[in-house]
């Protein structure tokens, strides 16, 4: 009996502990320890801001922008030598989907359980116990069009508290909507929905959470801004603002606010470093007064997709000889989400050639490249060889009647812009 009073006491702890750490008042708290270093150094602001491979923990429509395949893994070492191991994976454009899977692992040390001689009232060694939670989750983004994404993600949740085991399954939805504002994107999600969890005889709420968020780039100046509200099951609206800025394209700085917070100053602060074109290592500092602080690191590794095939390519460009190795598709871009996107798309007919041209982005001797999806192949690949100076292309059909949808990215210091929104072309000659 004292053994189990001990062990009632332990695991009224570990909840107390947990309840103070996320502010919550459902089972499950772990949820909502966000996972990513990059959101995190960003104040949690992270609803609207897409592709990433964190996006996941905040909305899972904003994975259907992505462009590589993305592996990350993360590390979060919190107090009382509690700990966070996460691997995440994102597949995109399979089958116009994009794919994501995720295993979370919240563990702290056995803990020693003790029981009481009935003579001597010492106390005797019981053997230890394990605490843990563990979240497998897949899930799936897609573009309804270029400007809405949606997203979903199941999740199947276990907690263990020695013998005591309490598991369920809880699904994830969001929409992303870049409005024709340039840079400029809202994002909603609600998180944790499902069924109510046993924990032994009781049945308790998961923390369902609603969460709206914008973000906005300045790209000129590589800067984001983004702003989230976060709405939890029984508690109050929280708010989080967060700032990136990124140097020379390969370091970060972000910093990030938590307003009505209970525990510490609120601030988060993190910089993240890009290198050899797909790794990335992004690291996030954040204080809980007396509770200590936390340090929380990830590593990314982004693929290049296959490229197109030639006989692809060939058949929509001028008559000319193509190596496959030359053929550059829009998965392999090296892309940086803070330059200015080309807009203003149009075309016109000059006899046997189309004029495609497109606002002028307002820098020093501007570059760009044009891409076009082919009909029925969902490839995107590119058709400049070279960056074009000039706000303008001159497209020559080789074949008497093509259906094409046209891109443009600009470029500078080796890397590319997102793509334009896209811009049909009917063409008969």
């Amino acid at each position: 009996m004292i053994t189990l009073l001990i062990k009632r006491i332990l695991v009224i702890q570990f909840v107390l502990f947990s309840i103070l750490y996320s502010q919550g008042t459902n089972s499950f708290n772990f949820l909502q320890m966000s996972i990513g270093s990059r959101a995190q150094g960003m104040g949690n602001a992270f609803t609207a801001i897409p592709a990433d491979i964190n996006s996941i923990y905040f909305n899972p429509a904003n994975i259907a922008l992505a462009m590589r395949p993305n592996i990350m893994f993360f590390h979060g070492q919190m107090y009382e030598q509690i700990a966070v191991e996460n691997l995440t994976a994102v597949y995109p454009r399979f089958h116009n989907l994009t794919l994501s899977f995720a295993l979370s692992y919240l563990h702290l040390p056995e803990i020693e359980k003790y029981d009481i001689d009935p003579l001597s009232s010492e106390p005797l060694a019981a053997g230890k116990f394990q605490v843990y939670d563990f979240v497998p989750q897949i899930g799936i983004g897609y573009n309804i069009n270029p400007d809405f994404s949606i997203g979903l993600q199941i999740k199947y949740l276990q907690e263990r508290i020695d013998d005591i085991t309490a598991s369920g399954v809880a699904f994830d939805f969001g929409a992303l909507y870049q409005i024709p504002i340039d840079y400029l994107t809202i994002g909603a999600s609600i998180q944790n929905l499902g069924p109510k969890i046993s924990f032994e005889k009781a049945k308790e709420h998961l923390p369902l959470t609603y969460r709206l968020g914008m973000a906005y780039q300045l790209s000129a100046y590589m800067v984001t801004f983004a702003f989230d509200g976060v709405k939890t099951l029984g508690e109050e609206w929280q708010f989080y603002p967060g700032l990136e800025v990124e140097l020379m394209n390969s370091l970060s700085l972000r910093a990030g606010y938590q307003f009505q917070n209970d525990i510490g100053p609120g601030y988060h602060v993190g910089l993240g470093f890009k290198f050899l074109d797909n790794y990335a290592i992004n690291y996030v500092y954040s204080p809980y007064g007396i509770l200590g602080s936390t340090h929380k690191a990830e590593f990314n590794f982004s693929f290049k997709k296959e490229t197109a095939k030639a006989e692809s390519y060939r058949s929509t460009v001028p008559e000319k000889k193509y190596n496959p190795s030359e053929i550059i598709t829009a998965e392999t871009r090296n892309i940086s989400y803070f330059l200015p996107v080309p807009t203003g798309l149009t075309v016109s007919k000059i006899e046997d050639q189309l004029i495609l041209t497109w606002d002028k982005i307002d820098v020093p001797d501007p570059q760009y490249y044009v891409y076009v999806e082919l009909e029925g192949k969902a490839k995107v690949v590119r058709i400049t060889k070279e960056p074009v100076t000039e706000n303008k292309y001159t497209f020559n059909p080789t074949v008497d009647e093509i259906h094409l949808r046209f891109f443009v990215s600009f470029v500078k210091d080796n890397k590319e812009s997102e793509l334009s929104r896209p811009l049909e072309v009917k063409y008969k000659k």
